[in-house]
């Protein structure tokens, strides 16, 4: 029987370096002589399509006014179910190890803040398969804001110092209720080099994919 692959998880706040990462990590698995593929969140997928249109700001809610967070919450659902069922869960079952930019901890993050309402975002997420390890890059807000507005002019909506300072206690709060479960995750301090958090990474999901 074909071993199922390793679903890999990589979070953390905008500028915290989960894209790098994320691709350099496919590329460790590769070189390690395993099976991987990359894929993140918000997923390339129709619903995937429409979140970063309203992150970018190019999709706004009816009237021209700002989206409704509640809405985007549940947008964020819905395009996690068709990215699992149509691209996660299909190579998983193949023997492919998947590594997600971005996943569930997202939403209990950025849409708990947005909504506030933590439960009520847990719940609409419900139905999401968990990952075999998430890997928290562990980034002061201000650094890793600094990182983003270095890298481009763009503004995404939660591209805000206080919202993403917001964030990052849910990120902390919901990480701790994952350690106190059955649940994988490992913090990696993400404002080290490029290399060095490679490397942690690395480390880490070794003893996952053995």
């Amino acid at each position: 029987m074909k071993r199922r692959g390793r679903f890999l998880v990589l979070e953390g706040l905008d500028g915290a370096g989960t894209t790098t990462q994320a691709s350099r990590l496919v590329a460790w698995l590769e070189a390690s002589g395993r099976k991987a593929h990359l894929t993140a969140e918000p997923s390339r997928g129709p619903v995937g399509t429409q979140i970063r249109h309203v992150l970018s700001g190019r999709l706004r809610g009816a009237g021209g006014a700002d989206f409704d967070p509640r809405a985007l919450a549940l947008l964020f659902a819905a395009d996690r179910l068709d990215h699992w069922a149509s691209e996660i869960g299909p190579r998983l079952e193949q023997g492919v190890d998947v590594v997600s930019d971005r996943y569930v901890l997202s939403s209990l993050a950025y849409q708990s803040v947005a909504t506030g309402d933590a439960a009520w975002v847990a719940a609409i997420n419900s139905r999401a398969p968990p990952p075999d390890l998430t890997v928290f890059l562990s980034v002061r807000p201000a650094v890793a804001l600094g990182r983003r507005y270095a890298a481009s002019a763009e503004r995404e909506i939660f591209e805000v110092p206080e919202f993403q300072r917001r964030v990052h206690r849910a990120y902390l709060r919901e990480l701790a209720r994952l350690a106190r479960g059955r649940s994988r995750v490992a913090h990696i301090a993400g404002e080290q080099s490029v290399e060095a958090v490679a490397a942690d990474i690395a480390r880490t999901v070794e003893g996952i994919v053995r």
